[in-house]
């Protein structure tokens, strides 16, 4: 339910409320206090919107921060068009292409890709330490070639997999701050009709997003 609906809802029950208040018959008397508890309940909920809402602003105020950061610790991957950054509507998207990650068909990390890794946890650990983190697998549009009945769905959820591990298990970032997705092939960044294309497609997206744990984790470590 969106704030301002809240708000309208409040002030038409709190006219109701109102005009029902000088009635003396028990009816009149439970739906009095049914309106005063509908009152307290819709204030809380516009107090915990407005809360959400001032958390967002300021999360996206920490993302246009932490940007040129990540341009500048990332500089070499970006040129080479390995690594892409924007902001969108999901949140901070820092979008790495699996040849820069992965050994070829393999679940194991190159040292190039470790190096992105470590150096994007040093960011989420210092700078972005409350903020959940969507791990997002993608694949182009073509069968794992011997993958003995594993998908394009299981595929991408394996490599979103591997870097939530290095995330928690390397470097120590809260677990509960992290979400697992695989999209397969049904969310390609341009048409899978080249080579150079279906390279693109197969990434994996860190998205930082604005909502935030409760509380900052105390014992990550990050950038080991």
């Amino acid at each position: 339910m969106g704030v301002g609906r809240c708000l309208s809802l409040l002030a038409l029950t709190w006219i109701t409320f109102a005009g029902c208040a000088t009635a003396e018959d028990p009816g009149t008397k439970s739906l009095v206090r049914q309106q005063a508890a509908t009152i307290e309940s819709l204030k809380d909920e516009v107090l915990r919107l407005n809360q959400e809402l001032d958390g967002t602003v300021g999360s996206r105020e920490d993302f246009r921060s932490a940007m040129p950061k990540l341009e500048k610790i990332l500089a070499a991957q970006i040129t080479r068009g390995d690594v892409r950054i924007a902001l969108d509507p999901r949140g901070l998207v820092v979008s790495v292409l699996d040849h820069a990650l992965f050994d070829p068909d393999e679940s194991q990390f190159t040292s190039a890709g470790e190096e992105i890794l470590k150096d994007l946890s040093g960011l989420l650990s210092a700078d972005l330490p409350r903020n959940r983190v969507s791990l997002q697998g993608h694949t182009d549009n073509q069968p794992i070639e011997g993958a003995d009945g594993v998908t394009n769905w299981e595929y991408s959820i394996g490599r979103a997999s591997a870097v939530l591990h290095y995330f928690v298990d390397a470097q120590n970032l809260a677990p509960q701050r992290f979400e697992v997705v695989g999209y397969s092939e049904y969310r390609p960044v341009v048409p899978n009709t080249t080579e150079e294309g279906r390279d693109r497609n197969r990434r994996v997206e860190i998205v930082v997003l604005p909502q935030k744990i409760s509380e900052e984790p105390k014992h990550e470590r990050g950038a080991a």
